[in-house]
């Protein structure tokens, strides 16, 4: 399996290039690798329902890879879903990889002729998808109530580690609010655990009758 090469191959942001050939075949990239990206939205989807959104922004122009993205909605999924509780919360996804990134793979040293012919096809192979973002532009945002705001904060701010560029966290309120919608209705809430019954004092007096009743008909019987 070939090893995933380092961000710092693909973060610069480049024009998308499209090669002309007088071979009809080779002017276009054949096939696009599927981006690995499960969820655009995760949460609770009814956004209306919360009053602030949290955004988390670039400070930089990034090629952002799919994997990367994936990565940090994970992170942010996870941290909202143990601290704010299931349905508490809506994550949603501002980016989408649409660039594809190409790999044109060269061996060095003895040998090297085998695998590669140099330049004879520099145009390289489709291997990875990326979105390119441009520095302010938003890369992710949690919905919420005003009481899990430092949730979707820190949980932001864990989602960025995963990114390899210095990212910001900006509070908004949300525009598409509305007072109406109950989110507690879609709030998934635990089953209580069952309640344990505790002996009474008639029980336990009770069982005690039993006992010498018992004990008594045991040596009777040994009699």
């Amino acid at each position: 399996m070939a090893k995933l090469r380092g961000a710092r191959c693909h973060r610069r942001l480049k024009r998308a290039f499209t090669r002309t050939s007088k071979y009809r075949r080779k002017s276009y990239i054949k096939a696009a690798p599927p981006h690995k990206i499960i969820h655009f939205d995760s949460g609770n989807k009814r956004y209306e329902g919360f009053e602030y959104v949290v955004v988390l922004h670039a400070k930089k122009d990034i090629n952002l890879r799919h994997n990367a993205i994936e990565a940090g909605r994970i992170t942010s999924n996870r941290v909202m879903g143990k601290l704010a509780g299931r349905g508490a919360y809506g994550i949603k996804l501002r980016v989408f990889p649409h660039q594809i990134i190409r790999e044109n793979p060269i061996a060095m040293g003895a040998g090297a002729d085998r695998m590669s012919q140099g330049m004879r096809a520099a145009f390289g192979k489709s291997v990875s998808r990326s979105a390119r973002v441009k520095a302010g532009q938003a890369i992710m945002q949690i919905y919420v109530q005003e009481k899990n705001l430092p949730y979707a904060k820190d949980s932001l701010r864990k989602a960025a580690s995963k990114y390899p560029i210095a990212c910001k966290v900006i509070v908004n309120k949300n525009k598409i609010y509305d007072p109406n919608v109950n989110i507690k209705d879609f709030v998934v809430e635990d089953e209580p655990e069952p309640e344990v019954e505790t002996p009474t004092e008639e029980s336990t007096e009770e069982s005690t009758e039993k006992t010498s009743e018992e004990e008594q008909s045991v040596a009777t019987a040994t009699e």
